[in-house]
């Protein structure tokens, strides 16, 4: 990446498609290595790309439907998670 990489930069890591502000750069192992802001996570700074981070405009719609889900999933946790799966053709029952 040939662009001038400080802290407050906007960069995307094309690999993910994630966007974030660098927070702190640092050398390892004969890397540079940038944290960004969205995930905390180290990315390399050879495999960033510069970003135009914008505002996300979201419908109050849209957030009412996704606040609705969240408190479905929060009632009752162990029925989304633990779902038992269909014995689809009994080839795989068990140890044996």
């Amino acid at each position: 990446m040939n662009t001038v990489l400080e802290i407050g930069s906007p960069v995307r890591y094309p690999r993910t498609g994630t966007t974030g502000t660098i927070v702190r750069i640092e050398e390892r192992s004969g890397h540079s290595f940038v944290e960004l802001d969205s995930t905390g996570m180290l990315y390399r700074t050879d495999m960033l790309v510069p970003a135009i981070l914008s505002q996300k405009t979201i419908k109050k719609e849209d957030l009412n439907e996704e606040l609705r889900q969240v408190e479905k999933e929060r009632s009752d946790p162990r029925e989304q998670s633990f779902q038992e799966m269909p014995n689809l053709d009994s080839a795989c029952n068990g140890a044996g």
